[in-house]
């Protein structure tokens, strides 16, 4: 019983100690390719953004970066979102799709 009581112990530090940065990255960065996706995969245009999951992956991403920024930390998150310029990114979907809804 006793190696079972520090077996659980070691386990319980084990998660406790583990880097939850690379998970919210890995979680930031498969957020923003399920909006991509959605993107390279719809054939829909005149589907209102609002109806689909991107609004939540959005929201996901934003509560990440915030956790991000509440841990005074420069995060990888941050650092991703600048360099491959998701906001450009997301104004250019937002404009072509606004056009697209003009045209219908």
């Amino acid at each position: 019983m006793e190696t079972f009581g520090r077996f659980t112990s070691m386990l319980l530090h084990a998660l406790e100690t583990r880097e939850p940065t690379v998970e919210l990255f890995d979680s930031f960065v498969d957020h923003w390719k399920s909006i991509t996706n959605y993107y390279i995969d719809t054939t829909d245009d005149s589907r209102p953004v609002r109806q689909t999951d991107i609004p939540w992956h959005l929201r996901q991403m934003l509560d990440i970066l915030v956790y991000e920024e509440k841990q005074q930390d420069t995060g990888a998150c941050m650092e991703y979102l600048l360099q491959h310029k998701l906001l450009e990114t997301l104004c250019t979907l937002g404009k072509a799709q606004v056009m697209v809804l003009h045209t219908h």
